[in-house]
């Protein structure tokens, strides 16, 4: 079939095109991104169609469309040097799996049917071209390229990696160029050289994904410690509110000493609203449970507290400040959902057994969390720059040489923390 034929004969860069798409920072358009994009593709299948027509070395064509991918990226993205050459490089990785598997799977079914059409090969590329395009979705692009902002752990790597890949290509045309075909190891060599080649691919892959998720763990990390200086902010300037309400109690208190009957009412009203107090043990502790049940007062929640502060000591002050009022804003967040007042329930317990101080906070929940990688996946549309509450409790307990672990059993979510009260634990940070 004519209309097979031409494509078949045009695969490399049509497959090298393809496989571009999945890596393309698509946020990061340039303006008029459609007709740059439109000329590009123009552009790329020109220059092309002019290799095929003025018969171009195969391994130099290779070259060409390396090139060729890596001038559209450019020209239609707002991307640098670095990113450009590792979308080029997997794009390039994928091309060379999709094609290589598909020969070896095609090529000994040739040999043996004596078969010259097109047809299946044609269909056999199509096919293992769309199996490696999803497979390499779910794998890298989806979780990856949310935003299109990667960052590098080394770039160095990135760069020898598009180079040895493509040198590697190089030379595996040139040894499959002097293969005899009518040889009888010619099957077997032709699959141990693209079965090496696919090897090679794959390992260049993961290494420039390995690469970015060593630095997007770094980044978590940052993330985590400005969360906890902003904590330890927050704690002073709790620490100042709640000397403004001893301070205010104190007055009102005075007041109503002297007060009229209807006055003494009003009084008694905010005095009630001001004594949602506590007096644990711990400094720390009775400031966060103290703002956090002024909270809970006035979304209709209910927290039911029983706190031996004491067992915290060991603490940092802006540490239990930290851990205790994420903990409670997850368990606030997750009530404001629902509309049973006899569910909007916060349970809180802070106890020392033997030498652990052990915190559980328990809350209904009206859909248990998803969990990926052993972390909360949050429900927050903004997922970059939320979900790392949790993330930032267990971080603390590690601090201290202890746990937190959270489960759902019966529609209540509990989180479970363990940290060890001896003094002679040395603090990990």
């Amino acid at each position: 079939m004519p209309v097979i034929e031409f494509i078949f004969s045009r695969q490399v860069p049509i497959g090298m095109l393809f496989a571009a798409l999945l890596f393309m920072p698509w946020n990061q358009k340039r303006k008029y991104f459609y007709p740059r994009l439109a000329t590009g593709i123009f552009a790329f299948f020109a220059i092309s169609e002019a290799c095929i027509i003025f018969n171009v070395e195969t391994k130099i064509r290779l070259l060409l469309f390396t090139v060729l991918i890596f001038a559209l990226i450019w020209f239609c993205f707002e991307s640098s040097l670095i990113h450009n050459i590792f979308y080029t490089t997997c794009a390039y990785a994928v091309q060379h799996i999709s094609s290589k598997l598909a020969y070896m799977i095609a090529i000994p079914i040739l040999v043996k049917t004596n078969d010259n059409g097109y047809i299946l090969p044609f269909v056999i590329l199509t096919a293992v071209s769309v199996i490696v395009a999803v497979f390499v979705y779910m794998l890298y692009t989806k979780p990856f390229f949310k935003k299109g902002d990667l960052t590098f752990d080394n770039a160095k790597i990135v760069l020898y990696s598009g180079i040895f890949l493509v040198a590697a290509v190089f030379l595996s045309v040139v040894l499959e160029d002097g293969f005899d075909r009518n040889a009888e190891n010619y099957i077997t060599s032709y699959l141990a050289l693209n079965t090496l080649c696919i090897m090679f691919a794959i390992a260049i892959l993961a290494l420039e994904f390995s690469n970015f998720n060593t630095k997007e763990l770094e980044r978590e990390n940052l993330v985590l410690a400005e969360l906890l200086e902003s904590d330890k902010a927050q704690y002073e300037q709790a620490k100042k509110d709640m000397e403004k309400i001893n301070i205010r109690y104190h007055d009102l208190k005075q007041q109503y000493t002297r007060a009229t009957e209807e006055e003494k009412i009003k009084l008694e009203e905010e005095m009630n609203e001001l004594n949602l107090r506590y007096f644990t043990g711990n400094k720390a502790v009775d400031i966060t449970l103290t703002q956090k049940a002024l909270i809970c007062n006035k979304e209709g929640i209910q927290m039911v507290c029983s706190a031996d502060g004491a067992s915290l000591n060991r603490m940092k002050h802006y540490h239990i400040y930290s851990m205790l009022g994420n903990a409670l804003d997850n368990a606030i967040e997750c009530l404001r959902k629902v509309s049973d007042p006899e569910k909007k329930v916060i349970t809180l317990d802070i106890h020392k057994e033997k030498n652990m101080a052990v915190i559980r906070v328990e809350n209904y929940t009206p859909n248990e969390p998803v969990y990926k990688d052993g972390s909360i996946v949050t429900s927050k549309s903004d997922s970059e720059n939320h979900g790392f509450g949790v993330k930032s409790i267990q971080n603390t307990a590690e601090l201290y040489g202890g746990t937190a672990y959270t489960f759902v059993e019966n529609g209540i979510f509990y989180l479970l923390i363990t940290l060890p009260t001896s003094e002679n634990i040395t603090l990990s940070e």
